[in-house]
Formats: structure tokens, C-alpha cells, sequence
């Protein structure tokens, strides 16, 4: 079999039945080869799918009571940070524009 006919072989499927896939197969204590024969899934393709299952799980754990991650909320703080040091310049530099236009009479 060439490589072309092996990607046309290839199923795709959506994350809904990604999700239903691996949910039987932890819902139903069915071994991972049968759920794998029973889907005409890889055994690869379905470890995957399990690792991303539990990412997902993990993430949504961790959410706060806004809805934000913990890296979203690092994030906002680095923004935060960020944002407040740039009006820190502006505002030397607005001051310095001021005392300049002063001195010079302008």
C-alpha cells in the first residue's frame, strides 16, 4: 500500500465522537483494544485522544469562579504590569515635554 491510498484510508473524527469514544471506553472499563477494534481506531490515535481528554479535564479544573485559567490570570497580570510601566514613561515623558515647553517659552 503506497503512502497516498494509506492518508485516503485514514478516518477523521470529530470532537464529538472523540469525547463519546473515550468516555465509553473509561465509562465502560472496556479495554482499549476493543474500544480501538469496535471504532476502527489506532491504538496511537486513541492514547491521544485520552491524553487530550484529561488536559481538557485538568484545565477546567482549574478555572476560576470568573472563568479564567490560572495562566490566563498570569497573563492578565503581565499585561497589567506592562501596561501600567508604559503609562509610568508616558508620563515622565509628558512631564519632561511640560518643563522643556517652560524653559523655553514655547
Amino acid at each position: 500500500m503506497t503512502e497516498q491510498e494509506n492518508k485516503a484510508d485514514r478516518r477523521h473524527f470529530t470532537t464529538e465522537q472523540k469525547f463519546k469514544i473515550v468516555k465509553e471506553q473509561l465509562t465502560t472499563k472496556t479495554s482499549v483494544s476493543d474500544i480501538c477494534k469496535k471504532y476502527d481506531v489506532l491504538p496511537n490515535a486513541f492514547y491521544r485522544w485520552l491524553e487530550d481528554f484529561f488536559a481538557g479535564a485538568k484545565d477546567g479544573l482549574e478555572r476560576k469562579k470568573n472563568g479564567q485559567t490560572k495562566a490566563e490570570l498570569r497573563k492578565i497580570e503581565e499585561l497589567e504590569t506592562k501596561n501600567k510601566r508604559q503609562m509610568e514613561v508616558i508620563a515622565e515623558i509628558t512631564s519632561e515635554n511640560i518643563d522643556f515647553k517652560k524653559k523655553f517659552g514655547m
